[in-house]
């Protein structure tokens, strides 16, 4: 029988103290309507030049799927990422890419072996439409249940009309808060908001397996200084701190996973798509090349901290 529940997690001391450093975790996020007041969103993030390389259908697609583990494949395109995890009761997709790309993430479904229809949950890692914007698709072609923050649900339903970067926005079926999970299967997801880029980013914990080996791996959405911006930093070092705290827990978090793949793959600097050639050359006896020292992401959560500590002070 499947298991389809979402479940509150932070019932320890640990988590006290973990939400301590983060004040926004705390305050509960019911429903979009906690939200009227969003402004619709300045994309000005995205300039020309990337505008351009997202509408080089050429490169976008050139971007073939791949395994990346046991149970997590990448169906995404060259700039932004979709990623699929794989349980023995269905299929959890992460990431939903955007138009005209939509269809291309469902062939790469089908190319690895996978059908589209066996995706139970799809899941958004924030509002934007580069990463939610075929989550409607997915829930009205093939009844997959969408769970976003309520905060990038307001996010999305802002946004969807932008001139350039409009999107089908999806039903509401599931509102995620801080702390729950999402269980299917053997495959438990760990969520924890952490916003900054938009007001609900939602940065997940999963595992992921290389034979007999598992790890943790995370989606980490809320680091990134933003200049000028006083509680947008203040909020993220609060994400910062608490991921130094998880981060370090046994087992450590190995496996990092960003939202865009054509920038560095990892604190070590390793780009994705290097990682992934390592990965098709890997010989019987070689590392996982997706598998970094436990140092590396506590490396990169101190040096984001003293960035946002630093843009505060500015």
């Amino acid at each position: 029988m499947r298991i389809r529940c979402i479940r509150r997690l932070f019932s320890t001391g640990l988590a006290a103290i973990i939400l301590a450093w983060s004040p926004q975790a705390v305050h509960a996020q019911d429903s979009v309507e906690n939200f009227i007041d969003l402004a619709p969103t300045d994309f000005g993030y995205v300039n020309q030049a990337t505008r351009d390389r997202m509408n080089d259908e050429a490169l976008q697609t050139s971007t073939r799927p791949f395994k990346i583990f046991d149970n997590l494949y990448y169906v995404g395109i060259e700039w932004a990422a979709s990623y699929l995890l794989v349980t023995s009761e269905g299929l959890i997709l992460i990431d939903s890419l955007f138009d005209p790309y939509i269809e291309t993430g469902v062939e790469h479904i089908r190319e690895l072996g996978f059908d589209p229809a066996d995706v139970d949950y799809v899941l958004g890692t924030h509002g934007h439409f580069d990463h939610m914007g075929g989550h409607a698709y997915y829930q009205r072609n093939f009844g997959a249940q969408v769970g976003l923050t309520a905060a990038d649900w307001k996010r999305a339903q802002v946004d969807k009309d932008h001139p350039v970067f409009a999107m089908e926005v999806a039903d509401v079926d599931m509102v995620i808060e801080d702390g729950d999970t999402l269980q299917l299967g053997e495959q438990t997801i760990t969520f924890y908001i952490t916003p900054g880029h938009t007001e609900g980013v939602l940065s997940m914990e999963f595992s992921v397996r290389d034979g007999d080996a598992e790890y943790r791996a995370v989606i980490f959405g809320g680091g990134g200084a933003n200049a000028g911006d006083y509680w947008r930093n203040q909020t993220m070092l609060g994400n910062l701190r608490r991921f130094q705290v998880l981060a370090a827990q046994s087992p450590p978090m190995q496996v990092r996973f960003a939202g865009h793949t054509n920038g560095p793959g990892g604190a070590g600097g390793v780009p994705f798509f290097e990682r992934r050639d390592l990965l098709s050359a890997r010989g019987p006896t070689d590392a996982h090349p997706f598998v970094d020292d436990p140092s590396v992401f506590i490396d990169y959560l101190e040096r984001a901290e003293q960035n946002a500590e630093q843009a505060v002070l500015r």
